[in-house]
């Protein structure tokens, strides 16, 4: 693929909380002054043709609109080859990939890649799982979260909508089904990523690149329990609970007493009962 002359679609949600219309045609004219043929899309009714000749589907926001246009390119089984633009609260795949956030850099980086990186992912349905799924208390406060909070103040929402649920804190006992194998736990996270939450990480081995989750089971999951699993995400592993425990899997089906909130990549997309899946097909990103 030349250094010039890509043909990029580039995608958008309008709705989302960090949307700046002045920020996306900074990035359209950038990527323009660098010789590639742009055309927009708003993620929210982006349907393409199975055919369409993109060279590159280009994401402008977070990994929500990332989760959007890969399950449209999913379904219409598009040959292209993706890039995120970090735009969104929390751009982990963009964090992972090395993205920068100047569109000037962003520019010159998509003619400066001549390789690309090819991405396992998760499916829950039809909903893909790029980079973490969870289930329990976690799930519990992105259900919570505020929308037009968060659109006026970002990811500090989360951090409010935990505060918020102290009070009555969800504990609700799961049985997660980890390639055949049951296990009980109170919270479980399914990591494709090393990334978790930004800049924070739940297990260094999770990697995009691989066609495995990396899961984490907590048997407890009371507010010392997510305090300490805080503490390990932000300060490392002397704070880590030897009962936790860490498996490896391609297939993960978690089921309640009563519905949990599943949580993907930000957003709720379901309850319990769940089966995960790693996907046939791969995402190539550059």
């Amino acid at each position: 693929m030349g250094v010039t002359g890509l043909t990029i679609a580039l995608l958008y949600n309008p709705a989302a909380g960090s949307y700046s219309a002045g920020r996306l045609s900074q990035l359209h004219q950038a990527l323009e002054r660098h010789g590639h043929h742009v055309q927009r899309f708003d993620s929210r009714s982006f349907a393409p043709d199975g055919k369409a000749a993109f060279d590159v589907v280009c994401i402008y926001g977070g990994d929500g609109t990332s989760r959007l246009v890969v399950e449209a390119g999913v379904k219409a089984d598009i040959d292209a080859l993706y890039c995120c633009f970090p735009a969104g609260t929390i751009n982990l795949i963009a964090r992972e990939a090395g993205y920068p956030g100047d569109v000037e850099r962003f520019a010159r980086m998509l003619g400066d890649r001549t390789q690309h990186r090819q991405h396992h992912f998760g499916m829950i349905g039809d909903k893909a799982v790029l980079c973490c799924a969870s289930i329990g208390p976690d799930s519990h406060v992105v259900a919570r979260v505020d929308p037009g909070l968060k659109k006026r103040v970002g990811r500090l929402a989360y951090a409010v909508a935990a505060l918020r649920m102290l009070i009555h804190w969800p504990r609700t006992a799961l049985d997660v089904t980890v390639d055949g194998e049951h296990h009980a736990a109170e919270a479980a996270f399914l990591l494709k990523g090393r990334a978790y939450a930004g800049p924070w990480s739940l297990d260094t081995a999770a990697d995009l690149r691989s066609d495995r989750f990396r899961v984490l089971l907590m048997p407890r999951a009371r507010r010392v329990d997510a305090l300490r699993l805080a503490l390990f995400a932000a300060f490392g592993r002397r704070f880590a609970d030897r009962r936790w425990l860490r498996l490896s899997a391609r297939s993960i089906a978690i089921s309640a007493e009563s519905p949990v909130p599943v949580q993907v990549d930000g957003d709720i997309v379901a309850s319990t009962p769940v089966s995960v899946e790693i996907a046939r097909g791969r995402l190539r990103f550059l």
